[in-house]
């Protein structure tokens, strides 16, 4: 038996390392190799290298850059969701949250059109998972602001609304956090159609806290929605801060 489970693991290998082979050249044949190869690991109870795989392949398709870029990153979101499945069956919370926010980021910031409310629940749903964890706890804050930028970029700002006073209910720390207020802040100048107030909430956050390269992307998307600029113009015509 254990001769047999090590000639498995190594024909997985070999099949996983064929599919990295044929991603140079043959996307379909290199998917029929990463499935095969993860097929063999669940097959024989290799659940975290399955999960271990699963990223890899997302990780490939992700940073893909031959053919359709946007099947792409379709194909990477699959595969980080699959991999969040696989992580979470063996009690590997952390890289399971870490796949789902990959999935998250995927589908608001690169995938067209952008899938805002999906994004917004997966973020939603990983703060509350934070919540659950003493050692994780101070995370969930983070999560609740990107889940509130999404209905806001998705032009959702009853949802985002809704979203911001049910997590003041869930964590009383968030009301009075930066991520709070700042939330709180670009949702009052949405409503009220203020892009200038909107520019100095981004930049007054910037300046303690850097604004990374997803909020950004997402912040001008909401800005453009109120006055900043259209959703055709280029990144570099809105005046984010």
């Amino acid at each position: 038996m254990y001769l047999n489970l090590n000639g498995i693991f190594f024909f997985g290998l070999q099949t996983l390392l064929i599919g990295s082979s044929y991603k140079k050249v043959n996307s379909t044949d290199a998917i029929k190799a990463f499935r095969k190869a993860i097929g063999i690991y669940l097959d024989n109870g290799r659940i975290l290298q399955a999960a271990k795989t699963a990223k890899e392949t997302a990780e490939i398709f992700e940073e893909d850059e031959s053919g359709d870029s946007n099947e792409n990153i379709k194909l990477a979101v699959e595969s980080y969701e699959q991999a969040a499945e696989f992580f979470n069956m063996e009690n590997q919370k952390s890289q399971g949250n870490q796949c789902m926010a990959k999935v998250a980021e995927l589908l608001s910031a690169a995938v067209e059109p952008p899938e805002f409310i999906r994004a917004a629940n997966i973020y939603d749903g990983l703060g509350k998972n934070c919540l659950e964890s003493n050692l994780l706890k101070f995370n969930a804050k983070g999560y609740f602001l990107q889940s509130l930028l999404c209905f806001l970029a998705s032009g959702d700002s009853i949802g985002a609304s809704q979203a911001l006073h049910r997590y003041d209910a869930i964590d009383y720390t968030f009301g009075e956090s930066r991520e709070g207020k700042f939330a709180a802040s670009l949702l009052s100048c949405v409503e009220n159609l203020d892009p200038e107030g909107f520019a100095t909430a981004c930049m007054d956050y910037d300046r303690i806290t850097k604004l990374d390269p997803w909020k950004t992307s997402i912040l001008v998307r909401i800005k453009r929605t109120i006055g900043g600029g259209t959703l055709d113009s280029d990144d570099n015509d809105v005046d984010l801060t």
